[in-house]
């Protein structure tokens, strides 16, 4: 199969019903696609990739661009071709292009306008690729533009077909835990991610999901699917101010939608502030579910969102090489229940907790989460060693601890990289996060280990103030003593200053490593990497 199929095939159902609409607040501007329009200009892309450029079954192509129609119609063209789409973070910088080019080869980079100083002085490291396109109105005279794909080009339907298990994606990981990794997702697992998270968020040909979150993680992006698959509608918001996203949703009638942490914190800390009135806001088209994910989610949070807001809420876990978002989902009548659960797996997904030799663990003990299912990754691109060491007999290992308690329900204790042993005892940073994070000065945090000459590490607390607020490291001690934390997990260092996050909104720890104790990372027993 060839998972660009569903363009044609819906191209045609549903051709002149919305399929895609980009918001640009800032801009003021709103564009959209109508089912017909998005099929026509990928088969445009497509056409030229394998016409003019020679794009074939088996290439692999580079696709750097912020969220946007094209972003989407060349995504999907590049599959029409047969070959793999590559996306990469707006972040990247030159090393990490470069990384990711020697890690697939890619014969064809299309880029947006904004990437072409990021670009060109890298241009002939990278020897694989033929042509550049790209997008935009300032476009180089070494580039093909945009525009010229795609005016008066052929609309023809164009679909290479490709083994089920042919590469259709490489998505980099967010390189929270090290180096990002090319995760390499079929066709037919593209498609298996679409409808289980269908039928786990019960979402379809009605579904107007907002995707405000970049597409070149899997979050917002898989999320997205069973719209596309089943001909429903995708809201492409660019801009994250609280009121962008409150006037999204209601403008645009959406009823399902994933956001992250710090996105839902400033829409709820906006209402607080009185910046912005709900009263202003008819949210009963939101009939689904406003999922919240990508880290640990605050059990506050989930509670404001509950008080505040109508719709339903819940907590989404999932990462990259496990299909993105929703292989495990805590659904919003357990939000209050369960706190700090992220509940049990989705829709024909499977999860254990095992320990260091791969056997179960006791209900309530600490163990490494291995997933199950048709969403799991196809391999690390062309690394059968690394993948080796993730997937283990169809299960994958996910290098998150968790337990369950005597419901199933499970519950993200820390990354193993992240746990900090201080002296002989393990300290989860998660666990002070979520205390700390219930402070009413503190807006962020994270917790890292910091060596020490005796105790080989102790737990350092880099905090976020609200603004005006002031804090003092004694604080910091009484709020944990207060909420009846083990005085070893204490923090014993203290930083109030920003807290390091992705764009995906993930805290980058090994930034925070790098810039507080000058080295990114430090293995269990405190020696560095």
């Amino acid at each position: 199969m060839n998972f660009a199929y569903f363009s044609i095939i819906n191209g045609k159902k549903y051709s002149c019903q919305e399929f895609l609409i980009e918001r640009n607040p800032g801009q003021n501007q709103r564009r959209t696609l109508t089912w017909k329009e998005f099929n026509d200009q990928t088969n445009i892309v497509a056409n030229y990739l394998r016409d003019e450029l020679g794009v074939k079954k088996g290439d692999s192509v580079l696709h750097m661009q912020m969220n946007s129609l094209e972003w989407c119609v060349t995504f999907f063209a590049i599959l029409k071709t047969g070959a793999t789409a590559v996306p990469l973070s707006f972040r990247f910088a030159g090393l990490d292009i470069r990384h990711a080019a020697e890690a697939c080869n890619p014969t064809v980079f299309i880029l947006g306008e904004g990437f072409v100083s990021r670009i060109q002085p890298i241009m002939a490291a990278m020897p694989s690729i033929r042509s550049y396109i790209c997008i935009g109105d300032n476009c180089p005279d070494d580039m093909i533009p945009y525009d010229r794909v795609i005016q008066n080009g052929n609309v023809a339907d164009i679909l290479v077909e490709t083994e089920d298990d042919a590469p259709a994606e490489l998505m980099f990981t967010s390189g929270t835990t090290g180096p990002p990794k090319p995760v390499c997702q079929s066709h037919k697992t593209l498609y298996d991610i679409g409808i289980c998270n269908a039928l786990t968020y019960d979402e379809g040909k009605e579904t107007v999901f907002l995707a405000p979150q970049p597409f070149y993680h899997s979050g917002s992006f898989f999320l997205s699917f069973p719209c596309y698959l089943s001909g429903g509608k995708i809201v492409i918001l660019n801009g994250l101010e609280p009121k962008w996203v409150l006037d999204a949703i209601v403008e645009e009638k959406v009823n399902n939608s994933w956001i992250t942490v710090p996105t839902m914190c400033d829409v709820i800390n906006a209402v607080n502030d009185g910046k912005l009135s709900l009263s202003d806001y008819d949210f009963s088209c939101f009939s689904g579910s406003l999922v919240i994910g990508a880290q640990p989610v605050p059990p506050t949070l989930l509670q404001d969102i509950k008080n505040m807001f109508p719709f339903k809420t819940g907590n989404i876990y999932g990462i990259t090489e496990g299909g993105g978002g929703g292989s495990l989902n805590l659904y919003d009548k357990d939000v209050i229940r369960k706190p700090g659960s992220i509940g049990k797996p989705t829709f024909h997904m499977d999860a254990r907790v095992v320990d260091e030799q791969g056997q179960d663990v006791s209900v309530g003990e600490v163990g490494e989460l291995v997933l199950k299912g048709p969403r799991i990754m196809k391999e690390y691109y062309l690394n059968p060693e690394l993948t080796a060491t993730a997937v283990k007999d169809g299960w994958l290992y996910t290098g998150d601890l968790v337990r369950t308690d005597d419901e199933g329900y499970f519950y993200i204790v820390d990354r193993k990289k992240d746990l900090i042993i201080r002296g002989g005892e393990n300290i989860f940073p998660v666990e002070i996060e979520a205390v700390l994070f219930r402070h009413p000065k503190v807006l962020d945090v994270a917790i890292i280990g910091y060596p020490h000459p005796r105790l080989v590490e102790v737990a350092m607390a880099i905090i976020t103030l609200r603004k005006d607020d002031t804090m003092t490291a004694e604080e910091v001690i009484e709020h944990c003593r207060e909420a009846g934390l083990a005085k070893f997990k204490w923090p014993e260092r203290f930083i109030f200053d920003e807290v390091i996050r992705n764009p995906t909104g993930k805290v980058d720890k090994p930034k925070l490593r790098e810039k507080y104790i000058g080295k990114k990372e430090i293995t269990i027993n405190g020696k560095v990497r």
